[in-house]
């Protein structure tokens, strides 16, 4: 009977082929782990966008706090943000950083202030320069910020008394010239529209006008020219006629000079409109290639609302002359120089009598019952033989009336 125990050879090679396969198992059951990896150190990101602005003796820092460290992982814990500011004289390009404040942030938009010691807010002007560091609990950080420039001096002082007037021109601003020997200082205006509204006033009608003795032209109040305000940042001017809207909020500046005017006229104003304005002097100072500003504390702000109760300009170059010819087409022709006033609605004419002994009688009579477009009229109700004595004046869209035009006088001679 044969037996049913492995042989011996048998057993022998079954040892042979499990003693084989044994590497093969651990390889395919223990897969290598790689290189190991060094735990997080959990340090927030650095600041990338560090910003500075100097007003009066205070100086405002802006960052960004990440949401991530170093290693993009959600930061743990509370930050804190570290200030340090350096003086750079305009010969070196390094110096030594000295903290001025600690902070804890959040992750977001992030500011902080400063307030500069005396030594630093008065001239000579020199170089400063921020950075800001952010920590995470265990007092640890990935490095510095780069660095955020401002100008250590004497500041401009704020404009005071601000006064907002409406005038022919646009609106006029005066304020308080300033006791300082700084030179080269600029006035920067924060005009803000508060109300847009159509003009509730009516058109003068033309039978119930006065006449141009009774309408003095309206003068501006101030006693010497102001300089014209200008965009702070100038856009391309459209050929369209249609009327551009003006933005609620715009940035005005007046021209940079030796001695502050005391005054501009914001000539970008819309006639019914209601503004709000705000001024504050800046003082540009040039360190180390750097242009940095000096900027004083803002104004108090003045409401005012752009009336439209100014005149046209008066009309100029007026002359007379006997026209027609033949006599039923007698007449006296008037011409003058065209005016220029955007909302021109046009002219009237006003003729009186001359008597023998070159004297005006009677009340001016305006001869055109709606305002004339062109700057030009044919008098063809003149009486041969009668000296007449002849005014124009400028009429705009509402009813505003300028004062008279110089006379001029000429006669409609019999044939």
């Amino acid at each position: 009977m044969k037996s049913l125990l492995p042989s011996r050879t048998q057993t022998r090679r079954w040892l042979f082929l499990g003693v084989t396969a044994l590497p093969i198992v651990f390889a395919v059951g223990c897969a290598s782990p790689g290189p190991p990896h060094a735990p997080s150190l959990d340090l927030p990101e650095v600041v990338k966008d560090l910003t500075a602005e100097r007003v009066g003796d205070r100086v405002t820092l802006h960052w960004t706090t990440s949401e991530k460290t170093t290693d993009h992982l959600a930061i743990k814990g509370t930050i804190t943000a570290e200030i340090c500011r350096a003086s750079l004289p305009a010969t070196a390009s390094t110096s030594a950083c000295t903290v001025v404040k600690r902070l804890p942030v959040q992750s977001g938009p992030s500011q902080t202030e400063e307030i500069l010691p005396p030594s630093l807010t008065a001239d000579p002007a020199s170089l400063l320069a921020y950075k800001v560091q952010l920590f995470n609990p265990h007092n640890r950080s990935a490095g510095p910020s780069s660095e955020a420039f401002i100008a250590a001096g004497a500041a401009p002082p704020p404009v005071e008394q601000l006064r907002a007037t409406s005038v022919r021109e646009g609106i006029q601003l005066e304020w308080q010239q300033p006791n300082t020997s700084l030179s080269n200082l600029q006035v920067q205006l924060d005009r803000h529209l508060l109300a847009s509204m159509t003009s509730t006033q009516a058109p003068v009608p033309a039978s119930s006008a006065s006449t141009p003795a009774a309408r003095p032209a309206l003068r501006s109040k101030s006693r010497k020219p102001l300089p014209t305000t200008t965009f702070a940042s100038a856009k391309p001017q459209t050929t369209s006629t249609a009327q551009p809207k003006t933005p609620d909020d715009v940035k005005l500046e007046t021209p940079k000079q030796t001695a502050d005017a005391g005054g501009t006229i914001d000539q970008t104003t819309q006639k019914g409109d209601s503004y709000r304005y705000t001024a504050r002097r800046v003082r540009e100072i040039s360190l180390a290639g750097h242009t940095l500003e000096l900027r004083s504390e803002i104004s108090t702000p003045v409401t005012v609302t752009m009336l439209d109760t100014f005149p046209p300009a008066i009309p100029t170059g007026l002359e007379a002359v006997p026209g027609g010819a033949t006599p039923s087409d007698r007449s006296i022709d008037l011409s003058w120089t065209p005016n220029t006033d955007v909302d021109l609605a046009g002219y009237s004419v006003y003729r009186q009598e001359v008597t023998s002994t070159g004297q005006v009688a009677g009340p001016a009579t305006r001869l055109n019952p709606s305002p004339i477009v062109g700057p030009a009229y044919r008098d063809q109700t003149a009486i041969p033989g009668h000296r007449y004595a002849y005014r124009v004046t400028a009429v705009d869209a509402i009813g505003n009336e300028s004062a008279p035009s110089a006379e001029v006088q000429e006669i409609l001679r019999e044939q």
